[in-house]
């Protein structure tokens, strides 16, 4: 085993430290990366999911008529999926922050990857790398972040559902459908 001095009045350090160090730094780094891939991974998913029940919703919505169970059906469906995104989105986000925070506490000491500029410029602040430019934000891209990006897509999918549960219950809203002599179909509320 070689160790490693650095003057006299330093305590020697073992150089399977330094490399444990290392290590534990690299394995924080790849559990933050595979959080974040479990979470695209879910977004993706529930857009899919979003995306399928809105094909079969299409034809429906085209021909809207109040109180069809299967658009009821749909609506519900589409209600519990976003909800169920919601969660797993959130939980994500937790698992990904616990995960970042684990980063930056196994950081070496002089890396600043994580803990230091990473973070002022996560949060916003000017980074400054010595011999690099100043890294700076806007305001919209700091309110634009992925996580306020998916909350807001999450909010405008569970709105939507809302509504069209709510308006398959009014009973106004009935279209009847007119084929004329030129096969065109024409909408006409009752």
């Amino acid at each position: 085993m070689q160790l490693i001095l650095m003057d006299e009045t330093t305590p020697p350090i073992q150089e399977t430290e330094a490399e444990d160090t290392v290590a534990r730094y690299t394995t924080a780094l790849q559990l933050v990366f595979y959080e974040g891939q479990i979470a695209w991974q879910m977004n993706v998913l529930f857009v899919g999911l979003n995306i399928g029940i809105g094909t079969i919703l299409q034809n429906k919505l085209y021909i809207f008529s109040s109180f069809d169970p299967l658009t009821i059906f749909m609506s519900i469906i589409g209600l519990v999926v976003n909800l169920f995104w919601l969660g797993t989105f959130m939980r994500n986000n937790k698992y990904y922050e616990f995960r970042m925070a684990q980063a930056r506490n196994a950081e070496p000491n002089g890396f600043r990857l994580v803990d230091a500029y990473g973070l002022d410029f996560s949060k916003g602040k000017i980074a400054s790398i010595p011999g690099q430019p100043v890294y700076k934000m806007n305001w919209i891209e700091r309110k634009s972040r992925n996580k306020n990006a998916i909350l807001v897509a999450i909010a405008c999918f569970i709105i939507g559902f809302a509504a069209l549960l709510i308006l398959s219950f009014v009973p106004n809203l009935r279209k009847e459908t007119v084929i004329d002599q030129n096969r065109t179909i024409i909408h006409s509320n009752r």
